[in-house]
């Protein structure tokens, strides 16, 4: 596949100061972590079917298959789960098949997921769990895009409801409207919403820390 990726960017992330502003043309160091929509989990791939991912073309959305290095006995947020999709290491927290029971260690997975910078989680602790592979890589910032896709009021039940059984209504992007407008950096306090990266995967060994970097911000651009 291309060496160019779109990464998902949460203006909450920015916000909450686990990273600083991005601009096109900066190297930055972060791990990836993935996601999927509840209506559309992942299911097991035939043994060692062989590592994909290959991009959508909707937002930053991979059709993947890969194996599971990592996984944790029950779903939660202060563990991980990690799936190797060939060119890249990625994490998740939370994940179970349709069964409702999260898979095993080794196993062969396929389907959609979302690709996005970590939040911070991997750096805060999950890098010093035991057996937790290095994930941070160094990237080349292209383009920054905003998102711009109108949202739609949904109830419990929708297949875009993601919250909690029992909680209200919400409001999510409409995937059938998606749009995105290329911006000239991230802007923190200005922007509604988050944006998606245009970044290129450089050819370096993953890591667990910033030591490489030296002191700086958490995931600032590096020096």
């Amino acid at each position: 596949m291309s060496a160019s990726w779109w990464i998902g960017l949460d203006g909450w992330v920015l916000q909450d100061g686990n990273d600083t502003d991005v601009a096109p043309g900066q190297r930055r160091e972060f791990a990836v972590e993935f996601g999927y929509a509840r209506h559309r989990r992942l299911r097991p791939a035939p043994d060692a079917a062989g590592t994909s991912c290959r991009w959508t073309g909707r937002d930053t959305t991979y059709e993947v298959t890969g194996r599971l290095l990592r996984a944790s006995s029950s779903p939660r947020a202060s563990d991980a789960f990690v799936l190797d999709i060939g060119p890249l290491q990625a994490y998740d927290t939370w994940m179970v098949l349709d069964d409702l029971q999260p898979p095993a260690a080794g196993a062969w997975l396929t389907g959609e997921v979302g690709l996005h910078v970590d939040h911070f989680a991997y750096m805060d602790h999950l890098a010093t769990l035991p057996g937790m592979p290095p994930l941070i890589r160094t990237w080349t910032i292209e383009e920054v895009q905003l998102d711009t896709t109108p949202t739609i009021r949904v109830e419990y039940g929708h297949p875009l409801h993601v919250a909690p059984e029992g909680e209200g209504p919400m409001w999510v992007r409409d995937p059938s409207r998606e749009s995105h407008e290329t911006v000239d950096r991230t802007r923190t306090w200005d922007h509604d919403g988050g944006y998606r990266l245009r970044c290129t995967l450089e050819d370096d060994e993953p890591t667990s820390s910033m030591e490489r970097s030296g002191p700086r911000s958490p995931y600032g651009p590096l020096s």
